[in-house]
């Protein structure tokens, strides 16, 4: 005890000791409180102005909305009673909070539906389908963009980015490391946080004639918009095959922070053309269902490619354990055996899992006619062995219909050559 007192002793000596040298010398202290590390953030706001042959259309435009949401939805298109000639224009206003950005579009199509078939359709058109991909008037429905300067008119120092395409689904590169839409000299780079660019997008029911107007360097809102430089759409080549048909598609758009990312591009990856994962989805009648992508239920299905035989692995969980599951081609309409197909046959494990392999020669292509999703491809199905015709496993067709125990496509339609088909 005495030892240790006495170092305490030194201690406070020393310490007394360098007390009274400091205070022989002028001295000043800066104090630096409060620091801290706040992490920024990328918003993007949107907002759009839109024209139906040729006058405001309030329903498809609204003020900027940094939060686009399901509750309050907002559509670039809601045209419920379309005749061939009928056109549209609108300027999409794309807006960066605070930093630097890159920014992507992604456009989804998600029905192409026939619905139903009148009699001038049935004419020059096969009956309607349960496919919700049977549909023309996509095809019909040609759009063209282009980096617009806020009047939602082409003009001729504005390039269209697409001239006279159909909708469809794909990313498309607004200004990333390779690209700018918006830049006069060629090159990518950000949009500057806190600007806005404009997006110009035009669509008709027929043949677009654009030819760009002078450039007047108005930009928007000095009423020289659509309504008074308007597009030209012809529709007298257009048949019956459309009538009734009903487009709906996906239009988002993301924001990318540019520091510390100098090499980002929209598209990075290149989808594998010979994989697919296949869901449970929840029926939706008239529309696209639902497909529950996140709750690990799924089969995961990989083949080689075009061969002979369709070389394929599928790996499955959360399924119903220790049941028979058929793998198989749906051709639409129902029951799916237009002509439809038997892949292979798999029973899940005591936990609900498939580990399987599969070599099967088909002997057609994947999708074949009559089949009402040829334009776009075939559907690939996980069914109950059971319910599928009535248990025996050998091609269709369907003879029960229990979805929510089935794994489907998820709007996903593949393509296969089967090389010893004569097809």
């Amino acid at each position: 005890m005495k030892k240790i007192l006495l170092s305490l002793g030194m201690i406070v000596f020393v310490g007394a000791v360098v007390i009274g040298a400091t205070g022989a010398f002028f001295s000043d202290t800066e104090t630096s409180t409060g620091n801290t590390f706040t992490a920024g953030a990328i918003d993007l706001g949107v907002d759009n102005t839109s024209y139906y042959n040729g006058a405001f259309n309030e329903g498809t435009s609204w003020e900027i909305d940094w939060d686009m949401s399901e509750e309050i939805p907002h559509q670039f298109f809601n045209f419920a009673d379309l005749k061939p000639g009928d056109w549209g224009e609108d300027t999409i206003s794309l807006h960066v909070n605070n930093n630097d950005s890159y920014l992507c579009a992604d456009v989804t199509l998600t029905k192409n539906d026939d619905v139903s078939s009148t009699e001038p359709e049935l004419e020059v058109d096969v009956p309607n389908t349960d496919s919700i991909f049977d549909g023309e008037l996509a095809s019909h429905l040609r759009f063209t963009w282009w980096a617009d300067d806020g009047d939602n008119v082409l003009e001729n120092d504005e390039n269209p980015i697409h001239q006279n395409v159909p909708l469809g689904t794909g990313s498309v590169a607004l200004a990333d490391s390779n690209v700018n839409i918006w830049n006069e000299e060629e090159g990518g780079g950000p949009l500057p946080g806190g600007d806005v660019r404009y997006i110009g997008k035009a669509w008709c029911f027929g043949n677009a004639t654009l030819t760009p107007y002078q450039q007047d360097s108005l930009g928007g809102g000095q009423n020289n918009g659509p309504d008074v430089r308007p597009i030209v759409c012809d529709g007298s080549q257009e048949g019956n095959e459309t009538q009734t048909d009903s487009v709906m598609a996906d239009i988002g758009f993301r924001a990318v922070q540019s520091r510390n990312n100098p090499n980002f591009v929209c598209s990075t990856a290149t989808p594998n053309p010979h994989a697919l994962r296949l869901e449970n989805e929840t029926e939706v009648t008239g529309g696209p269902w639902i497909v529950h992508s996140g709750d690990e239920i799924y089969a995961d299905l990989t083949w080689t490619g075009d061969a002979e035989e369709f070389n394929y692995t599928l790996n499955g969980q959360g399924l119903t354990a220790n049941t028979d599951y058929n793998l198989i081609y749906y051709a639409d309409g129902w029951p799916g055996n237009n002509p439809g197909a038997f892949i292979g046959k798999h029973t899940t494990d005591g936990a609900g899992v498939i580990a399987g392999t599969g070599s099967p020669n088909l002997g057609i292509d994947l999708p074949t006619l009559p089949d009402g999703n040829f334009a776009v491809g075939a559907k690939i199905w996980l069914v109950r062995s059971a319910d599928y015709n009535s248990g025996n496993p050998s091609t269709g067709p369907m003879t029960a219909w229990n979805p929510s125990q089935y794994l489907f496509e998820g709007n996903v339609y593949i393509h296969y050559d089967d090389t010893n088909s004569p097809s």
